[in-house]
């Protein structure tokens, strides 16, 4: 259920600044936010070590506007056991990325900064041996043991410190936010008009004889002109944007039937979940030097790839699926905002992948929580199951489509 929520709560714009402080930290010294969920935790420290692989120097800081960050309208969405809200404002992004010490991209851009903070419903415990992972040392757990403290490293915990958390971030960038870029494009553009139209005039004059107008009509004719293709070039560009924008808006109908059609098998389905888990999956996928040591990945991203540096998804839809008796193929487009590396210089594009997940669906989504440590059914052990694909007690491979949506072919 979507609310819109014109003015966030004061609360929720605490948890917003912290992870953006948290987040700038990370670019700093490689601190992981510890307001952000398990697997986006996850995906941030494959994304440092890629970087690495690379030989890449990746800054990323986050900083208010001069005139006053802009506040987005909020929106929140619930299921049974958690809300979550989307709370953002407009900030500054500057990337900037060097290899050997010499800087390739230097990028600065006024974005809309949207985070997801999920927080508990009033009055909604989830079961007390729930597994997970310890927020601060990531040893496998119970929400019941960690809330008396980590049996492992001693950390406290309450529930108020373990919620709100992080699932998810977008960034959308706002091109010529400040209207500079228009203004002296305007003024080239008008400029040379009036050049163009003022060798006409002496071509006509010099060589032909023929000019007849008077000079400043001339310039005036140019100034029109270049006005006019000023205006010409803002519509193409704003028709370009809604183009960007409007990515996989034809497959909404087959996605809404899809999220129907599971829901009757699994009422606990949800498509922001569904959508943040996919776009983990893909972190995963394109950050990691071998994907498929991970129980999450039974698949490498294509050899043809060029590199992501960053990602952030703007949108996604269903393409077809299939659901024979507990068995859940879905098969999806990710529409993301990248930098791509290639030939030593840093691009940013608008890419599409297509992505195949799996899932058994013999219990219901257990939401919010990521499936991280669990029990082997084979030797009861306990191991970090995102992580490791094979117990470390006895060897056998752990099933984890039957907890959560694992990724089996990525395009």
């Amino acid at each position: 259920m979507f609310n819109m929520e014109f003015d966030a709560k004061p609360v929720l714009k605490k948890s917003y600044k912290t992870f953006i402080s948290q987040l700038n930290a990370w670019d700093r010294d490689g601190t992981t936010p510890m307001l952000a969920s398990e697997d986006m935790r996850f995906a941030l420290e494959l994304q440092r070590q890629h970087w690495k692989n690379l030989g890449l120097d990746v800054h990323q800081q986050i900083k208010n506007i001069k005139s006053g960050s802009k506040e987005i309208p909020s929106v929140n969405y619930s299921d049974r056991i958690f809300i979550n809200h989307i709370v953002g404002t407009s900030k500054m992004r500057t990337t900037k990325i060097s290899r050997q010490g010499q800087e390739i991209y230097d990028q600065t851009d006024e974005v809309g900064t949207n985070v997801v903070i999920q927080q508990l419903k009033e009055d909604t415990q989830p079961s007390p041996d729930m597994a997970l992972s310890c927020p601060h040392c990531g040893a496998p757990t119970t929400l019941a043991q960690i809330e008396s403290g980590c049996p492992f490293c001693g950390t406290g915990f309450i529930m108020d410190e373990l919620y709100p958390k992080v699932t998810n971030a977008f960034f959308e960038v706002h091109p010529d936010a400040d209207g500079k870029g228009s203004r002296r494009s305007l003024i080239l553009l008008m400029g040379s008009g009036v050049l163009l139209m003022l060798i006409y005039y002496l071509i006509n004059y010099l060589w032909f004889s023929t000019a007849n107008d008077s000079l400043i009509g001339v310039i005036i004719a140019g100034l029109i002109i270049g006005f006019m293709v000023w205006v010409l070039t803002r519509f193409l560009g704003t028709l370009a944007r809604m183009g960007k924008d409007m990515r996989g808006a034809g497959k909404v109908g087959k996605s809404l039937r899809f999220r129907n059609k599971i829901r009757a098998i699994d009422p606990e389905f949800s498509s922001e979940h569904f959508r943040d888990r996919a776009m983990n999956l893909f972190r995963i996928a394109a950050f990691s030097e071998d994907a498929t040591r991970y129980t999450s990945c039974s698949c490498q991203r294509p050899a043809s790839w060029d590199p992501v540096i960053d990602a952030t998804l703007q949108n996604f839809g269903v393409n077809r699926y299939s659901i024979k008796g507990n068995d859940c193929t879905v098969d999806l487009t990710l529409y993301m905002d990248c930098l791509i590396y290639r030939k030593g210089k840093i691009k940013s594009r608008a890419q599409n992948y297509d992505l195949v997940l799996h899932k058994k669906i013999t219990q219901p989504t257990d939401l919010g929580f990521s499936i991280k440590a669990v029990s082997c059914p084979s030797c009861s052990g306990s191991f970090d199951a995102e992580q490791v694909r094979y117990c470390p007690h006895c060897g056998n491979e752990y099933d984890l489509s039957k907890y959560d949506w694992v990724l089996t072919d990525i395009r």
